[in-house]
């Protein structure tokens, strides 16, 4: 790249000719403006395959491919084997004349004397020099390799201690609150241990029948008790439902793209399922982390591994996206940048992205470490649109970057999206072909027929290229039965590979020289050498998931500790740098560390020794001289108070109403929906839904969902007619159908589309996680930002929370099935209080409990089954069974 810098510099010393500047104007730059300045320029906001052709220097330094001028040099010049068709085929659609092929050759041999010569931009200068890094490496516990110590033996004075303690961890964290003049809690009741078993493990309460056999097993052997649990519910599918649901709140999980236009994921709900599927089968973390970075580069055994390994880099493609970005050049600088702040963050608690604009402010992380980096993603294909029908692929001013999908090579047992019967495949490829007449008709100056009455020429064109997206969008997700094909979200390497150039202040027009690919110097002592062709995530993905790399493995030991104890050892669980939060227990986190690498990354036995420590079975009792002396509870003097999160309060108030529905869900909710984008908390336009819903109820079929025939012709009034037509549309629906059956339908139609739906019993991971459109039942009780890397969730206490257990709709409706549940399971009024305080709380009613349950049930005025719900909901307002103790 230096040669390539140095000859741009040797071109622009060198003063132009009369004659040379008179060839460039007439022959050379009205070409290039005509074919190459719409997708190779800083004015058109477009450098694809990193190429811009609008200024000498940035023509000698050349894209991801190399340079695209030499001067003097025919052969290696690859523009000149673009227009050739030699190497590479540009202009895309048709070849330059001869003529103006023999005018560039000329120009290239001529030395390419070019008159647009601007400034070059420099690099900038470096705030952090390599000793400063090495300095880090040498000092700070982050960057430097855990070291194995032996478990601390208690003091000889301390008796206490040795009594107390019952594992290795036990030892460490007994050592430091000897060390702070501490003692630990006291142990907890079995009934609270069990409750909080159970929540820690699979998100769910235990059972009557689980609490009597471990109130009874504790008290014979407690651990034994715990263990047998443990061990239990590790096994059970519900683990990998709550534990999967801790890691999509890291890796920023959702179904959309969010931002100004906010189109859905209808395929990241595979890698949902991935993941579930992962954490129940205790995959290795280290091929966990390779599968998500790499895994279409990974061997795999059969199609079934293969499926699973593209499936699983779509923890690259389901992050946030401007599909109306204009520039392309900024769409793909962002896109790197948003997978460079996700690897780092959720892998190795280190947030490189704050280097792309300058030397980071803080830890020993340079600007050339970021684009070393974004060299590696630039030079990867994300995919995460919607693949083109037969028809190609639509866009439009609202969603200009569109992206197509991977195709498994296997297909889905159970497919999940809608089919089509040929009937109404024949009316979509019918549809398409009429909008894309109306469009050809609006190019000769004639008017839309499906289009508003009134509408610019400029709507009708926006409108009519939105639906032909939509309808594309449900052709090419479907075979030419109209059965679903089966896609997944994820990432491949580019077809063109490369260095990223540097920009300065991270502005895409501001680019400096190209940075070779490589890893952060502070966090990497290996060398970092991509095969060639090849993007580098290869190599990127088996560093961070290997045995050497001990920060991704203390990282996550960190997460695991965090959702056990409910603190990190270090709490700030996404920045392991200088402004994070040291360790409370460097030790310890060495050993976990250490223990987690050799236990072949097993997160199931991490979780194992940590819950069968003493340290899980405190009290949470909480005492005012330890708390003086430790007020954040950083050395564990006791248990942590946790909430349950918005999943577990939604799943247990399910479980609790014998509503829960255990089984999986196929695909989800925005899988059904398809490729569309969001609007009001509805997927896809409500008025289709309505339609269908209406048509398909009335009829018992669905072929009334045809523009020509049935009330589809009234539907289209109502959807395109102007605000007269509209109105006499509606009236002709309601004498057609009545009022009231028209209300009744319309709601149905609303909770299908709605994100928000009420009537869904199936567990809360399973609920469409649409950006900016969360189900009420999660946002309000704190639920992770999708659009974030959330490894800490906040835990608020508001008004919001009270109003919610005391007027939503599913509050009130689980409220009702919980005290049907009783009346059908409890003999009498004793029986069903006795039963409600156990399902709720997992304990007997106290003595005050019962008499103030037995008075209001007796007394409230209300009708006995009102006011058993109201007993129910009353239970499920309460703190205690928002809290674990």
């Amino acid at each position: 790249m230096a040669g390539f810098a140095a000859a741009a510099d040797d071109v622009a010393a060198t003063p132009l000719t009369p004659e040379q500047s008179k060839f460039f104007e007439t022959k050379i730059r009205p070409v290039l403006v005509r074919e190459c300045y719409g997708c190779h320029s800083k004015q058109a906001g477009q450098s694809k395959g990193g190429l811009r052709l609008d200024t000498q220097a940035a023509m000698i330094e050349g894209g991801d491919s190399g340079p695209a001028i030499v001067p003097g040099d025919l052969d290696a010049s690859l523009f000149f084997g673009a227009i050739t068709h030699t190497d590479f085929v540009m202009p895309p659609k048709r070849k330059l004349t001869d003529a103006e092929i023999a005018d560039f050759r000329t120009w290239i041999l001529d030395g390419a004397p070019d008159p647009r010569v601007i400034t070059p931009v420099e690099t900038p200068a470096q705030t952090i020099d390599d000793e400063m890094i090495a300095q880090a490496k040498r000092t700070f516990w982050a960057y430097q390799a855990p070291r194995r110590s032996r478990p601390p033996e208690p003091d000889a004075a301390s008796t206490h201690a040795a009594a107390w303690s019952k594992t290795t961890i036990d030892r460490f964290l007994a050592k430091g609150l000897d060390d702070a003049g501490l003692q630990p809690a006291a142990d907890a009741p079995a009934a609270n241990i069990l409750r909080r078993l159970c929540f820690d493990l699979i998100g769910l309460p235990p059972t009557p029948e689980q609490l009597e056999w471990f109130t009874a097993a504790y008290a014979q052997n407690p651990d034994a008790a715990v263990a047998r649990v443990v061990d239990r519910l590790l096994d059970s599918h519900q683990f990998g439902e709550h534990w999967g649901r801790h890691w999509l709140d890291v890796v920023r999980y959702g179904e959309s793209t969010g931002r100004e236009v906010n189109m859905t994921y209808p395929n990241a709900w595979r890698y949902r399922d991935y993941v579930i599927d992962s954490v129940n089968a205790d995959k290795p973390y280290d091929e966990f982390v390779q599968e998500q970075i790499a895994g279409d580069l990974l061997p795999a055994a059969d199609d079934d591994e293969w499926s699973e390994h593209l499936v699983a880099t779509g923890f690259l493609a389901i992050g946030t996206k401007n599909v109306n970005e204009q520039s392309g050049a900024q769409f793909a600088a962002d896109l790197a940048d948003e997978q460079i702040d996700a690897t780092t963050r959720v892998f190795l608690g280190t947030s490189v992205a704050c280097a792309r604009c300058h030397d980071h402010k803080f830890d020993p992380i340079r600007q050339t470490d970021y684009y070393a980096m974004a060299g590696i993603f630039r030079s990867t294909k994300t995919f995460f649109g919607t693949p083109p029908s037969q028809y190609g692929s639509f866009g439009g001013p609202q969603q200009r970057r569109i992206s197509s999908l991977i195709l498994l090579p296997t297909d889905d047992p159970d497919p999940a999206g809608r089919s089509y019967s040929p009937e109404e495949l024949e009316q979509l490829h019918q549809d398409i072909r009429d909008r894309q007449a109306e469009l050809v008709g609006l190019r000769r100056g004639e008017s839309a027929t499906s289009t508003r009455r009134g509408a610019s020429p400029q709507q009708m064109r926006i409108r009519l290229t939105n639906e032909l997206g939509t309808l594309s969008a449900k052709l090419g997700v479907v075979d030419e039965n109209g059965q679903p094909r089966s896609y997944c979200m994820g990432v491949q390497d580019a077809d063109t590979v490369g260095d990223a150039p540097l920009l300065v202040r991270g502005e895409i027009d501001q680019p400096a020289g190209r940075i070779k690919r490589g890893l952060p110097a502070a966090l990497s002592d290996v060398s970092f050498s991509p095969k060639p062709g090849a993007s580098g995530r290869l190599e990127l993905a088996r560093w961070i998931g290997s045995d050497d790399n001990t920060l991704a493995a203390r990282v996550m030991v960190n997460r695991i500790w965090q959702h056990v104890f409910g603190q990190g050892i270090v709490p700030t669980t996404e920045d392991f740098g200088m402004t994070g939060t040291a360790p409370s227990h460097p030790e310890l986190l060495d050993h976990l560390a250490i223990e987690f690498i050799e236990s072949d990354w097993s997160v199931k036995t991490m979780i194992r020794q940590m819950m069968l420590t003493r340290a899980y079975r405190m009290q949470s009792t909480f005492d005012v001289a330890s708390h003086e002396a430790d007020p954040d509870n950083r050395l564990l003097w006791r248990a942590n108070v946790k909430r349950l999160n918005a999943e577990s309060l939604r799943d247990a108030m399910l479980v609790i109403a014998g509503e829960l529905e255990t089984e999986p869900p196929t695909g989800s909710k925005v899988a059904q929906a398809g490729y569309s984008r969001v609007r009001d908390g509805q997927l896809g336009d409500p008025r289709d839904a309505i339609r269908r819903t209406m048509q398909t109820t009335l009829t018992g079929r669905t072929t009334l969902t045809s523009r020509r025939g049935g009330l589809a012709p009234i539907f289209d009034r109502i959807r395109n007619g102007n605000p007269r037509e509209q109105a006499l549309a509606r009236n002709q629906l309601r004498s057609a159908i009545g009022n009231q059956r028209m209300a009744e339908l319309a709601a149905t139609a609303y909770d299908e589309g709605s994100l928000d739906s009420v009537s869904d019993n199936h567990r809360s991971v399973y609920l469409p996680v649409v950006r900016d459109f969360v189900p009420r039942s999660l946002d309000v009780f704190d639920f992770a930002d999708p659009s974030m890397v959330i490894g800490t969730r906040e835990t608020s206490n508001t008004p919001n929370q009270a109003l919610y257990m005391l007027n939503n709709p599913l509050t009130i409706r689980l409220s009702e099935a919980f005290a049907e549940r009783l009346l059908q399971e409890g003999r009498s009024t004793k029986d069903r209080v006795e039963m409600a305080f156990v399902l709720a709380y997992g304990r007997p009613p106290t003595a005050a409990e019962r008499t103030a349950s037995h008075r209001f049930l007796s007394s409230s005025g209300l009708l006995p089954k009102s006011a058993l719900a109201a007993f129910c909901q009353s239970l499920f307002a309460a703190a205690e069974f928002r809290y674990l103790n």
